[in-house]
């Protein structure tokens, strides 16, 4: 045999002897790869207590709303994305409407009495509403709504109406929608 050959398989072996280990303890750990524990896992019990659904003035409207309208279902703080999705046109941009909108709640979902269709969206404006962010979120609920025909309904609680006047104005949107 040449020297060149002789050397070329002594180098080769010596590559083997050295670097094989190595491979083959990175392949056992990328198929035992551990995810990294998250913060709090460790915990027994989380740092969470109840909170209510509702504020005390939201649940006398909501009273006024079951009075109103007792042949509906209604449920309150429901998020858009339980009751709109993105349509076909979407296309693969399904991700960034979902994103738009699974944020936000409505205050309250009017649904016909079989449980699955969406009459209305409805909400109890108060000051929080008076802000430019809040009105850009509002607008954004809005149109996302309206796109889907759904229509909103928008009442201020200060100017809370009446339980005639509430039933009059949801019946004549619900009809007209």
């Amino acid at each position: 045999m040449e020297f060149g050959t002789l050397f070329l398989l002594a180098s080769l072996g010596f590559v083997v002897i050295v670097f094989l280990p190595k491979l083959l303890r990175a392949k056992g750990n990328s198929s035992k790869q551990e995810t990294k524990p998250v913060r709090g896992d460790e915990l027994a019990i989380w740092p969470f207590e109840p909170m209510p659904i509702m504020t005390d003035t939201e649940v006398l409207f909501f009273r006024k709303l079951q009075k109103a309208l007792p042949e509906y279902y209604i449920f309150s703080q429901v998020q858009l994305s339980r009751i709109i999705e993105p349509s076909e046109e979407a296309g693969s941009d399904r991700s960034f409407w979902f994103n738009r909108i699974c944020r936000q709640s409505v205050d309250y979902v009017l649904v016909d009495s079989d449980a699955q269709t969406t009459l209305a969206a409805i909400e109890l404006d108060d000051w929080t509403h008076e802000s430019q962010k809040s009105q850009k979120a509002d607008a954004k609920k809005d149109k996302a709504l309206a796109s889907a025909g759904i229509p909103i309904l928008r009442f201020h609680a200060e100017r809370m109406p009446s339980i005639e006047i509430l039933r009059h104005e949801v019946l004549k949107v619900i009809d007209s929608y």
